[in-house]
């Protein structure tokens, strides 16, 4: 009989067994036959812990020497490891595989190829030889004193010190490269456009375009976010200079002069660009010495000015018969000429993304330009315009003929601004069959509220299938609403509920973002469809906050910059 059946059965044969667990007092001569039953049990509970005792001293002296053993089993194990056993030019496609693929690496050792040798020294030594690790690199230029609102000496310092770490880093990083095609995206900062100039906090982005121009002859990608003025540091390089180069992006903060593509002539005639995004002044453009014929992807922007036209974009167009993605947003009045659709058809046969945004100008400019088009292999189209009173229905049946010419065609992105309540419900009702993804951006997104928006609850149900109707884009395996108002929380339930009951239901992912208060808690509704995984569905309510991502973060300017929090410790640690 064990230890602990003794005691129980112990406790039940005493005279005091009634009494105890309660708040039963004993008298005198009660405590003294207390005191004489507790003898044995508290010397056998003596026994008990000396046991114990021993055995715990037993299981340390035992753990000891396990973790000497395990010590000496690890070490051992450590140097018949697969992965020491693996070649080195395997070991370096591992390393180069843990490389972010969507964007250039960034001067942080939270992650490759900086983490990488942070591991041994041996994980050190095959990093910094892999020139392939050290080809791309993201650049941030330090966010000054006056702009980051600190001005003391010490604010001062540091920004000092920030900034030639990040220019020795940028030197030292890109000579790893080796011989190897760099891709190199330079986040720099503004020109201050308001007040005194002679005031205005001068950028240090030269010293960064000084520290990457003798790299030109190894440029491959090159995406430059910076003032206008700095453009012309780039002038002085010929296309002999950049034989690699084939994408270049310039992306100009707002700053005291508008950039002209003029400025960048020789990188322009670089014999393999085939990929090319400019904003700023679009004058004369289409005389520039650029190899249009040879283009895949163009995306120009008009901020400033309205150099950038609907008729200069299809003089654009018909020089780029191999263009794949394209991407026009118009800075411009009605007041310019719009294209009247008279024309011969502009044939695109590779094209398969065209975005074209619009401020100022009408949306029918934009359908008549449509109608010039020939895209048989479109499959995205993201569209912004404003409104064209009166000829709403006139875009809508333009915009449909256009997207009804694709064979392929899967994902439509437009605003709200370009359409009435009706003409919107009319765009979603005639929509290819083909059509996979639809992302509706409401008016609010550009503080332009019209009530509780154009988007109702009739658009969603023109998508919603019923038993005698099966619902617009029967197809439709994504759809995000941004910015929405006055679509409800039933009218979202319902549209959900009646697509995953379908016999042939394609939708997998709903993502909402709501401008206003829950008013309905679906989610026990359509849990059952996200446990089993068919379905993916993601609502915000109001508005959010940005992240802020802080004056020296080593991510400002990509898309998936982390908090301050994540970064704010690791920083620069390079």
């Amino acid at each position: 009989m064990n230890a602990p059946h003794q005691a129980h059965l112990g406790a039940m044969t005493s005279p005091f067994a009634s009494k105890l667990g309660t708040n039963y007092c004993p008298l005198d001569d009660e405590v003294l036959q207390i005191r004489a039953l507790l003898v044995e049990p508290l010397s056998r509970l003596k026994r008990l812990d000396d046991q114990i005792a021993d055995l715990q001293k037993a299981i340390d002296e035992l753990a000891q020497e396990r973790e000497s053993v395990r010590t000496l089993v690890d070490s051992h194990m450590e140097l018949i490891s697969p992965f020491r056993r693996l070649p080195l030019d395997i070991i370096q496609e591992i390393f180069v595989a843990c490389l972010p693929t969507h964007r250039n690496c960034v001067m942080s050792a939270v992650e490759a190829p900086v983490l990488l040798g942070r591991i041994c020294s041996s994980w050190r030594a095959i990093s910094l030889t892999t020139p392939r690790l050290w080809s791309r690199l993201h650049i941030v230029e330090p966010l000054s004193p006056a702009l980051a609102g600190g001005s003391s000496a010490s604010d001062r310092a540091i920004f000092e010190e920030k900034l030639a770490q990040r220019l020795k880093t940028t030197k030292i990083w890109l000579g790893r490269a080796g011989q190897r095609p760099l891709s190199i995206s330079l986040q720099g900062n503004w020109e201050q456009p308001h007040g005194d100039v002679n005031d205005a906090p001068v950028p240090k982005t030269p010293l960064f375009i000084e520290a990457i121009i003798p790299f030109a002859s190894r440029w491959e990608n090159i995406i430059l976010r910076a003032s206008a003025t700095v453009l012309n540091m780039l002038s002085s390089l010929t296309e002999d200079d950049v034989p690699l180069l084939q994408r270049l992006e310039i992306s100009p903060h707002p700053g005291i002069t508008t950039p002209r593509l003029q400025q960048l002539t020789a990188l322009l005639c670089a014999p393999r660009l085939i990929d090319l995004t400019f904003g700023g002044s679009h004058a004369n453009t289409q005389n520039l010495p650029i190899r249009w014929e040879n283009l895949t992807h163009l995306s120009l922007t008009s901020y400033n000015d309205s150099s950038l036209t609907c008729p200069i974009a299809l003089q654009l167009l018909v020089r780029c018969s191999q263009l794949q993605f394209c991407s026009f947003n118009f800075n411009q009045h009605d007041t310019l000429p719009l294209v009247d659709g008279v024309g011969s058809t502009i044939e695109l046969p590779c094209l398969h993304s065209l975005y074209i945004s619009s401020v100022g100008l009408p949306v029918n400019g934009i359908g008549n330009m449509l109608r010039r088009l020939s895209v048989i292999g479109l499959r995205h189209l993201h569209l912004r315009g404003e409104l064209d009173i009166g000829l709403e229905n006139l875009f809508v049946t333009n915009l449909l003929t256009f997207l009804g010419v694709s064979l392929c065609f899967e994902t439509l992105k437009i605003g709200t601004l370009a359409f009435t309540t009706y003409s919107l419900t009319e765009l979603l009702r005639g929509l290819p069959v083909s059509t996979t993804c639809l992302h509706i951006v409401d008016g609010h997104s550009w503080g332009f509220s019209r009530g509780g928006g154009i988007l109702h609850d009739d658009a969603i149900a023109v998508l919603t299938p019923t038993p005698e109707n099966p619902g617009s884009c029967p197809a439709l395996q994504e759809l995000h609403i941004t910015h929405c108002r006055s679509p409800s929380d039933a009218m979202l339930l319902r549209f959900i509920n009646a697509r995953m009951a379908a016999s042939a239901s394609t939708l997998k992912k709903v993502v909402i973002k709501f401008g206003r208060e829950m008013q309905v808690d679906i989610a026990q509704d359509i849990q059952h469809f996200l446990d089993d995984g068919r379905l993916m569905v993601i609502t915000t309510y109001t508005q959010t906050q940005s992240k802020a991502v802080g004056s020296f973060s080593p991510w400002q300017g990509l898309p998936d910059a982390p908090e301050l929090a994540e970064w704010a410790h690791t920083m620069d640690d390079f």
